[in-house]
C-alpha cells in the first residue's frame, strides 16, 4: 500500500505516453469499439514510476477510464471514472476518508462516478457521483460522440502532457 501523500504525488506528476522506448509529445488515438485499450505512461519529472491508463467499454455502453501506478510487480489504482455503472462504497468511513466521501459511506452509487485512492482502504474502494466532483468536467456518457471529450477530460485530470488527437470513425460504431 501507499500513503495518501504518495498517491496524491503520483496523480499530480506530469505524464507522457510511451510506445516502446519513445516518449510521445503527440499521439493519434483511433479506438475500435467496444474499447479495450491500455496506454503506458511515464513521468519525465520522476522516472522511478510508471503508469498505465486503461480504457474499457462493455457492450452495454459502460465506459471506464482508469489510471494505475505500477511498482515492480504491483499495480495500484489511483483514479477511475465509471460512466453508466454502479458502485458500493465501504460501510465505515475512518479518519483517512476525505469529507466529500462521507455522505456516501455505505451507499450504492447508481450513476456516473469517480473513484479516488483513499489511504487504508483497498485501492479505488471509494467513489462519489460525478455530479458531486467539481474537478471532472464531464458528468455523463450518453452518446459515443462524447468519447473524445471524456478521454481528454481524464487526461487533464491525470496531468497527461502528451497531446492526444482522437479519431473516431462514426460509421464503424
Amino acid at each position: 500500500m501507499i500513503t495518501q501523500q504518495q498517491a496524491d504525488y503520483l496523480l499530480s506528476l506530469p505524464k507522457h505516453i510511451i510506445e516502446g522506448a519513445d516518449v510521445l509529445e503527440r499521439k493519434l488515438y483511433k479506438p475500435t469499439f467496444p474499447v479495450d485499450d491500455r496506454v503506458f505512461m511515464i513521468s519525465k519529472d520522476d522516472d522511478e514510476f510508471s503508469f498505465f491508463m486503461e480504457i474499457t467499454q462493455s457492450s452495454k455502453k459502460h465506459l471506464k477510464l482508469t489510471l494505475h501506478f505500477q511498482e515492480e510487480e504491483a499495480s495500484i489504482g489511483l483514479l477511475r471514472v465509471d460512466f453508466n455503472g454502479r458502485h458500493p462504497n465501504p460501510e465505515i468511513a475512518n479518519d483517512k476518508v476525505p469529507d466529500i466521501f462521507r455522505p456516501f459511506a455505505g451507499q450504492w452509487i447508481e450513476e456516473g462516478h469517480i473513484h479516488y485512492y483513499v489511504e487504508s482502504y483497498k485501492p479505488l474502494a471509494w467513489a462519489i457521483p460525478l455530479k458531486a466532483d467539481t474537478s471532472f468536467s464531464i458528468k455523463e456518457f450518453a452518446d459515443i460522440s462524447e468519447f473524445g471529450n471524456i478521454v481528454q477530460a481524464f487526461g487533464n485530470k491525470i496531468n497527461l502532457q502528451t497531446f492526444v488527437e482522437i479519431s473516431i470513425q462514426m460509421k464503424l460504431i
